[in-house]
């Protein structure tokens, strides 16, 4: 392993670089001292990114969710006002509860990333400490033992996947759902369908959004608001369009009409973007370009580094927002209706503005920025918060994607977002992303290639913790025979693919398996690149870990406390590989019943981590919980 340590323990955790995948022992969740008391929520948390600025009508709606008690899922067709009903109605609650919460809903990774998030914001101390499930896992049971909370859960496509949710949670606050389905709600929540508006509530929409700046010819709104199906995010986007070129709502029904028909939502949603991008073709020549780049992302914030670094990004943004098309927040990030997203994102030969070649270039520009964006470093706890932040964004790219059309820039961010997710205990989301990024590199460069030798290693951990032990076996046993035909016996890489063989084994149970293999390679290790090299030393510590879960623990102690003047010789006492043998060197002495001299190593080390690493890096908290707890 030639990175940093991010956590330690009895099986501990660390990640070789050498390929790409962690090959150490199981994650330990350590917890800062302020973080081991109960989660307190601060007064007035509210995070609803949906504010509608022009909202009219309504009012039964309203005082539907007024009167409930109980879950409440308000469905419609996309582009009705679900959201902007949801959003409006939950800020005029924030003054009565805390917190007031949106979670976009799309998956139930999703799910799981905004309840997180949750507990993010209550704890801030603890984003670089904790996994994500573990985040999520310590808002549900804040959720489930306090009152007086609202949780808006929008864009649900399938009600399973915030089921757990309510069950867990229901009864003690709020939750309000937004879903495009109808189905599937029986017994889960009160279901409120929403309509498109009333003409006269289209009509008054129009004009407060086209009348907004001063005043303007709103002749003939009611058969534009009637042509356009009285959906309120097309009246939207064509109010604005009138309001800020002075264009009549007559003039803008003849330019509506040399497109196709009325159609269903997205053919009017369709109809009016393309007017509107007709005139700022001129005036804000990237428009288009940014509108059909955001359109791969998820709808909600998308973080500035995803934005095109060209200098009319900014104007464009402008342009776009001005018109109602998207969203501008404080923080620079941007949100867009989900409706607009698809019509941007989906090719129309007859429309200038979504030529394939147009929607190809855009989705390779959105590969680029994410690319660009999410960190390599995976295992870094101070990278989660960044993760965290991209992770929808990435993942919505990938759904809206063909995985026949990743190409080989893709692949060790799929990669890196597998090491992630793994490191957060997503297992079963890993392995996906590990599939992924092996059909692309045996695709792109064949089975044999070192790249997808590479990614095959790199699934071997979160396959055996996903419970399929056997197949990640046969796929290390796969990873060491390829390496050795194309490295041969004595290569680095080989000896770091035979010690991923001998972690399946201790991932899957088969602890004796494990010993043997591993000592295997330390004796070759040892022969080849001498007992002092640095990966041999690393193999060592690997080596005690796995003699400990095989209850070997005077072995275990022995050939720690070897690694650890190896590393301390050849690296420093105060390298962090070092720093991590002796911490797992005191844990053993624990685990032996030594408990003097275990708190005594902790000791220590304790005030060498704080001076090298730092107060909050994990390895110094876990030290510090380490000596808070009696039995040590």
């Amino acid at each position: 392993m030639s990175g940093g340590v991010e956590a330690s323990g009895e099986r501990s955790v660390a990640a070789g670089r050498d390929i790409g995948w962690v090959h150490t022992g199981d994650r330990v969740t350590v917890l800062p001292p302020s973080g081991l008391g109960p989660v307190r929520c601060p007064p007035g948390l509210v995070d609803v990114p949906r504010r509608a600025a022009h909202f009219v009508g309504r009012g039964a709606e309203g005082a539907v969710l007024d009167g409930e008690s109980e879950t409440v899922v308000i469905c419609g067709l996309g582009g009705v006002g679900k959201s902007s009903l949801a959003a409006r109605w939950a800020l005029r609650q924030a003054a009565d509860r805390n917190p007031v919460w949106w979670i976009t809903a799309e998956s139930r990774a999703d799910v799981d990333a905004g309840l997180a998030g949750l507990a993010a914001a209550m704890q801030p101390e603890l984003i670089d400490v904790l996994p994500q499930e573990a985040l999520r896992e310590r808002a549900l049971q804040w959720l489930s033992a306090h009152d007086g909370w609202l949780l808006v859960l929008d864009d649900v496509t399938d009600p399973g996947d915030v089921e757990g949710l309510l069950a867990r949670a229901s009864g003690r606050g709020r939750v309000v759902v937004t879903s495009r389905t109808t189905d599937g709600w029986y017994g889960i929540g009160r279901v409120l369908t929403l309509s498109v508006l009333p003409a006269a509530d289209a009509v008054e929409l129009f004009t407060r959004v086209a009348t907004h700046a001063g005043p303007r010819d709103t002749t003939g709104a009611e058969r534009l608001c009637e042509t356009l199906g009285q959906l309120p995010l097309a009246v939207e986007i064509a109010a604005a369009y009138c309001g800020r070129t002075a264009t009549p709502p007559l003039v803008y029904l003849a330019e509506l009409g040399r497109s196709r028909g009325p159609g269903n939502a997205e053919e009017a949603v369709a109809r009016t973007l393309r007017v509107t991008l007709d005139r700022l073709a001129a005036s804000a020549p990237h428009a288009g370009e940014v509108l059909r780049l955001l359109a791969w992302f998820a709808p909600d914030r998308i973080p500035a580094p995803l934005l095109p670094p060209a200098s009319g990004t900014r104007e464009a943004l402008g342009e776009l927002a001005a018109h109602s098309m998207i969203t501008l927040h404080e923080d620079g990030s941007v949100s867009v209706h989900r409706l607009v997203q698809a019509v941007a994102r989906r090719a129309d030969p007859g429309d200038p503005h979504r030529e394939p070649g147009l929607i190809e270039r855009a989705r390779l520009t959105a590969q680029a920025a994410l690319v660009r964006a999410v960190p390599q470093d995976s295992t870094d706890p101070a990278h989660w918060e960044t993760w965290r932040g991209l992770r929808p964004h990435f993942e919505a790219y990938l759904r809206c994607s063909d995985p026949g059309e990743d190409d080989r820039d893709l692949i060790p961010t799929l990669v890196a977002a597998g090491m992630y997710l793994t490191l957060n205990s997503l297992d079963e989301e890993a392995v996906a992303l590990y599939e992924r990024a092996l059909a692309a590199a045996e695709r792109l460069v064949g089975p044999e290639h070192p790249a997808a030798v590479g990614v095959r290693g790199a699934m071997i951990v979160v396959l055996a913790e996903a419970g399929r032990g056997a197949e990640a076996i046969r796929l290390a046993a796969g990873v060491v025979r390829d390496m050795t035909r194309e490295y041969g016996a004595g290569h680095r890489l080989v000896f770091v693919a035979r010690r991923g063989l001998a972690q399946a084994h201790q991932l899957s149970g088969l602890a004796d398996e494990a010993v043997a293999l591993h000592e295997g390679v330390v004796a070759d290790m040892v022969r080849v690149l001498g007992e002092g090299d640095r990966q041999t030393l690393e193999a060592f510590v690997e080596l005690s870990s796995i003699y400990w879960s095989a209850d070997r623990i005077p072995d275990a102690v022995a050939v720690c406390a070897r690694a650890e003047a190896g590393l301390a010789a050849a690296l420093g006492a105060d390298h962090p590989e070092t720093l991590m043998a002796r911490l797992s060197l005191a844990a053993l002495h624990g685990a032996a019943g030594e408990a003097e001299r275990a708190r005594a190593g902790f000791e220590e080390l304790l005030p060498v981590c704080v001076r090298v690493l730092g107060e909050h890096h994990p390895m110094t908290v876990t030290v510090v919980e380490s000596l808070a707890e009696p039995s040590r």
